[in-house]
């Protein structure tokens, strides 16, 4: 099944890094992949976002957090329609390498019964998402715009 996995560094503290990936409300104005989300981020509890992909429409959906723990580490799961059908899980992994840069790993898991379809038919545009994302919070949690 596809798994979509970067690692980046980023010129920022761990501290820095997860106010901009947990700050929800603030995705509209950097998060190219996931321009809406809503919730609250506790174990167990349900987000609410909007995905993104090039050339396709938005897609809303569900998402239950499973791992929250600050400066260091974010997962979400949720599906369409069941998890043996089509189940995506996501994960930000935030270590640091000294007090001001950080390496982040971020991991997309696509299984499912739909997931080879998906990969075939969106594997490129996903990749490119992924990335633009991971240069987006890049910037971000550097101070860019």
């Amino acid at each position: 099944m596809p798994i979509y996995q970067t690692s980046f560094e980023v010129n920022a503290p761990a501290d820095r890094v997860w106010q901009v990936l947990t700050t929800l409300d603030r995705y509209p104005d950097w998060n190219p992949q996931i321009p809406l989300a809503r919730g609250a981020l506790e174990r167990g509890s349900q987000i609410n976002l909007r995905l993104a992909l090039p050339g396709r429409p938005p897609l809303d959906l569900a998402a239950t957090i499973e791992e929250v723990r600050p400066a260091s580490l974010l997962t979400w799961r949720g599906h369409v329609v069941a998890p043996w059908f089509f189940e995506g899980y996501r994960r930000f992994e935030i270590k640091p390498i000294t007090g001001s840069k950080v390496l982040v790993t971020h991991v997309e898991d696509v299984h499912g019964l739909l997931a080879p379809l998906f990969s075939v038919l969106m594997g490129t545009p996903v990749q490119k998402s992924h990335t633009a994302l991971n240069e987006a919070l890049r910037v971000r949690a550097e101070g860019g715009a």
